[in-house]
């Protein structure tokens, strides 16, 4: 979404009120978003330093990394940066800043980046989740197993056949 600055920065107002969707374009694997991300914030100009602070809400579908059962999940993301006009900045790094063109800031592309980097990297069903068997497969949310849990490293097997032999 692109937002007129033009009222900030002509000087009829000093703050501007921020509450829109924003659809992701990106894939995220595994992962779907029923939804659009909710943005609300402020963009608020101090004596000619205007300041974007917003929170993007999102709601998403996966399944658990650990016993594969679909989730629903929420994730908020705080994002608070400095807004500048283009052509203003010389030496400074632009990554600290959003660039407005010709009175205009899209906020799109920033928010949806931001959103690609802080985006959870597990997703659990309950932080107790027991996964999934290793051998049989059977959700161990719902009980234990009929699996030997019994293991012999493998280093000593030909040793555990060696003294089954002579028992």
């Amino acid at each position: 979404m692109k937002i007129d600055l033009s009222p900030i920065l002509g000087g009829e107002t000093d703050e501007l009120k921020l509450d829109y969707p924003l659809t992701i374009q990106e894939d995220f694997p595994g992962v779907t978003f029923p939804k659009p991300v909710r943005v609300l914030g402020t963009i608020i100009n101090r004596a000619g330093y205007i300041a974007l602070s917003a929170v993007a809400d999102l709601t998403y579908e996966t399944v658990c990394d650990r016993c594969l059962a679909p989730i629903t999940k929420t994730f908020s993301l705080p994002f608070q940066k400095t807004v500048a006009l283009s052509g203003t900045l010389e030496n400074e790094d632009r990554d600290d800043y959003l660039i407005a063109e010709d009175r205009m800031l899209d906020l799109d592309e920033p928010l949806t980046e931001a959103l690609i980097l802080d985006f959870p990297t597990k997703n659990l069903c309950s932080e107790e989740c027991k996964g999934l068997c290793q051998h049989c497969g059977k959700d161990l949310n719902e009980g234990p197993c009929s699996c030997n849990k019994k293991e012999i490293d493998p280093r000593l097997a030909g040793l555990a056949k060696f003294l089954s032999k002579n028992n």
